[in-house]
């Protein structure tokens, strides 16, 4: 239950007064008052004046805590407020109904109200800086919560009503060329490296294997002359032909380049082996005492 605030003093509470309301409910929350006390903001310039003059006071009949206001401090106004708020608890705890004396100076008279005043100084300041630390640091976290909350339904309700648009993931480079620009670009990468790895191999096989055909074939032609060296009969050979022993070598060599129309520049290109192949078909040649327009062919 909330508590009340008169103010014939004309304070101007200004943030005072959430204060107010906010430590009389963590004194009610821990303590738990039967009754709400009042809180009464009282004017006194000739008690202000005294070094020594009243700050509170707490009338155990009416419920009301008065505190004198002028000039003072506004956390000293709560520190006041927190102590009497000590005095009420022991006021609803019936505590403070003591024998003896209870005039002026009775903190030297009276030992049981000496006693309420120590609880009233230690457990009014310590309660109050537990509220102080609250609001200075839990509460200002639990603040940053609600914000957080607020923010986040805020957000959803603008994405739901289309306001607020998510900007789309961005793609990733096609470095595989493959299509797939969601794919990772290391994996990507990766199969790229392989890609290029398997092409690589590919053309060097080839490679190889023209080059061996083209070997072959040179060794079959040398095979051929060598074949017809045998025979010491001079060959009279007219332009533009060969020895008969190969002509059929030629005809069959000529389809075979025939079907392959697209065959690699560096075919051309002579090999160490393929120049000592064509340099013993040429020793056969001189062998054979081949002659061209009736010249020898050396």
């Amino acid at each position: 239950m909330p508590c009340t605030i008169k103010n014939p003093a004309n304070y101007q509470l200004g943030e005072l007064e959430g204060h107010i309301h906010g430590m009389y409910d963590h004194f009610e929350s821990k303590y738990g008052f039967k009754k709400p006390p009042t809180m009464v903001f009282d004017s006194d310039p000739g008690n202000q004046s005294k070094v020594l003059g009243k700050t509170a006071y707490y009338d155990p009949q009416s419920l009301e805590i008065h505190i004198f206001v002028d000039g003072r401090h506004p956390k000293d106004v709560l520190r006041s407020i927190a102590h009497e708020l000590i005095h009420h608890r022991q006021n609803m705890e019936g505590r403070l109904d003591t024998d003896g004396y209870s005039g002026p100076g009775y903190y030297l008279e009276n030992d049981s109200l000496k006693e309420v005043e120590h609880e009233a100084m230690l457990d009014g300041n310590a309660t109050m800086r537990e509220y102080e630390d609250t609001v200075k640091y839990k509460e200002k976290d639990k603040m940053s919560l609600k914000e957080w909350k607020n923010n986040e339904l805020n957000k959803q309700l603008l994405k739901k009503f289309g306001i607020l648009k998510e900007n789309k993931k961005p793609d990733f480079l096609d470095l595989d060329k493959d299509g797939d620009k969601e794919e990772p670009m290391a994996d990507a990468a990766k199969g790229k490296k392989d890609d290029n790895k398997e092409d690589l191999e590919e053309s060097t096989s080839g490679r190889h294997s023209d080059a061996d055909r083209r070997q072959g074939k040179d060794r079959e032609y040398a095979d051929r002359l060598r074949e017809a060296d045998g025979d010491d009969e001079e060959e009279v050979v007219e332009e533009g032909e060969l020895p008969d022993g190969l002509k059929k070598y030629q005809d069959k060599n000529k389809k075979d380049s025939e079907s392959k129309d697209d065959e690699d520049s560096e075919s051309k290109d002579e090999d160490p082996k393929q120049q000592s192949l064509q340099e013993a078909i040429r020793k056969i040649a001189r062998a054979k005492k081949v002659f061209l327009n009736g010249k020898r062919i050396k």
